[in-house]
């Protein structure tokens, strides 16, 4: 039964989150109301308009001041959700809005489908079925296209690296056509950059391309494709667009293999808006040769058996040591494996809509994990006494996490080989950390003017840069690559532009020529986090 309470929206100050407000938008942030973990990847629809954003991971979006017009509203929907209409005269451009939004779903026991039923109940394995058996109906034969924000990004110890971001235009021929190979499933580009707002490593670019896109360190598990076009990684790694050809592991072709391949367990019905929606939890068939797991949950329309949903995992079982048996098949799959602790190999999320009377992309993430050797170590790379203020400054090749500065024990310094008393400890800059001293000549009568830097010894221990490398050591990174897109606006028959520059679906984006807009590209917005770390 859906809990009801009263909706309200909260408004606060967050600091650590806020950074640098640009007036000419919103930033807000959609959380559940109940436990106030954030609602990933709600949808954000401008009322009278056909466009409108996703929420990412972490339940974050920005919203353009352009929208607080003629008293316009925003809808935010998210499965599982009472969904919540909102006057956009109401937010903040000084805060981060939180707005809150109240659980809807039922527990089995509450669900009409027992044997009264004039209905005979399904089993979760005749659910999936019938909603494989009816994707050609539920989506669409016909050509037709969808604006979208799209980025791709490494994360590492839960901070970005390399945000590359765009707003483009992908055209699609239809479920009946192949999604990568048909000549008319194509994509144009009209804004596309580097974020320098957030951190770059070129180190860390290695897991974009090359052809093998090892995920573990022993060549065991690949990503299957040689193509270096992000948006042709993405799209190979949506089973529903692509369910009767061959995919990824356990799933493969997802009409024929997916029931065959996994078990499957009814949880309870979630609620987009007014439609009820199977939630059913699934874990590929436990084989003792098998080197992976996989794991997920997939959401279908009690109504007409369509495909809102589909979440899928792949770990490793060494690094995921699952407790699962023949009796609960089930046992800890979703509860402590994430790329959080680095068990997941790959992750997708994929969701639909309903628009018309068909589904359309709502949006899809796709991450998997990299493993790579850092050539190039954390390490001191210049220290410098300053005579004015009479303090220490270390530069580092790389962003240092300021965490891991706080214990003055990390560091030795030495004048005349005499220990020096540390007051402070400051990061300045990220790469630079000032030391103020009790005593910098302890205790010996010396003109600052007259001291050199090579007059001091240091030592360092225990401190890490931003990726998590520890100071003078070699590592190997663990980390994860996303490429996301968001879809802004769908139009239901649209075919490609003959005057439009469309991606090469072997090569990276970044060789693409960028298109002139000949509408007005503020109606799209480019969503980026909104601080540098995940939380």
């Amino acid at each position: 039964m859906s809990i009801n309470y009263k909706i309200y929206v909260l408004f606060f100050l967050s600091l650590s989150m806020l950074g640098a407000q640009n007036t000419e938008e919103y930033l807000c942030r959609v959380l559940d109301i109940q436990n106030k973990y954030p609602i990933s990847y709600a949808t954000i629809q401008f009322e009278n308009e056909d466009n409108g954003v996703i929420a990412d991971e972490e339940g974050n979006f920005r919203l353009p001041l352009a929208y607080n017009k003629n008293d316009n509203s925003i809808i935010i929907s998210s499965i599982g959700y009472e969904t919540l209409r909102l006057k956009v005269n109401t937010l903040n451009t000084t805060t981060i809005n939180t707005i809150y939004l109240i659980p809807k779903v039922e527990e089995l026991g509450a669900v009409v489908i027992n044997s009264s039923s004039s209905r005979p109940k399904l089993s979760p394995e005749q659910i999936i079925k019938n909603a494989i058996g009816k994707i050609a109906t539920n989506y669409p034969s016909s050509a037709h296209a969808y604006m979208s924000y799209y980025r791709d990004y490494q994360l590492v110890k839960n901070t970005y690296f390399n945000l590359n971001e765009a707003i483009l235009e992908s055209y699609d021929a239809g479920f009946n056509t192949n999604k990568l190979s048909g000549s008319n499933n194509k994509t144009a580009i009209y804004s596309y950059k580097l974020n320098e707002n957030f951190f770059q490593d070129t180190l860390l670019l290695n897991t974009i391309y090359g052809k093998s896109k090892v995920l573990d360190p022993n060549n065991s598990a690949k990503l299957g494709t040689n193509i270096q076009n992000e948006l042709g990684i993405l799209n190979i790694h949506n089973p529903i667009r692509n369910y009767n050809v061959n995919s990824f592991s356990f799933v493969y072709v997802f009409r024929d293999n997916f029931v065959f391949n996994h078990n499957f367990k009814l949880i309870k019905i979630q609620y987009i808006e007014d439609t009820p929606l199977y939630e059913i939890q699934f874990t590929s068939k436990a084989n003792p040769n098998s080197k992976y797991t996989g794991a997920g949950k997939i959401y279908i329309s009690k109504g007409d058996f369509a495909i809102y949903k589909l979440e899928y995992k792949v770990f490793n079982n060494k690094d995921y040591r699952s407790n699962r048996s023949k009796d609960n098949p089930f046992a800890n799959v979703s509860k402590n494996a994430t790329y959080k602790n680095n068990a997941t190999l790959f992750e997708i999320n994929v969701e639909y809509k309903p628009v018309g009377n068909k589904m359309y992309l709502n949006y899809m993430t796709f991450n998997n994990r990299f493993i790579i050797k850092e050539p190039n170590p954390f390490t001191v790379q210049e220290f410098n006494f300053n005579p004015i203020d009479e303090s220490f400054y270390i530069t580092f090749n790389k962003p240092v996490d300021e965490s891991t500065i706080n214990r003055k024990s990390n560091f030795k310094l030495r004048y005349n080989d005499k220990k020096l008393i540390i007051k402070t400890l400051e990061l300045v800059s990220p790469k630079v950390i000032k030391i103020s001293m009790v005593d910098w000549s302890a205790g010996v009568s010396n003109n600052p003017k007259n001291v050199a830097s090579t007059d001091f010894t240091y030592k360092i221990k225990k401190i890490k840069d931003v990726s998590g490398a520890t100071i003078n050591k070699a590592s190997n990174l663990i980390g994860y690559q996303f490429r996301e897109i968001f879809t802004q606006e769908i139009f239901e028959s649209k075919t490609p532009n003959d005057d439009l520059i469309y991606v090469n679906k072997m090569l990276p984006m970044s060789q693409t020529r960028v298109n002139k807009p000949s509408f007005d590209i503020k109606k799209y917005t480019i969503n980026s986090p909104l601080k540098k770390t995940k939380n």
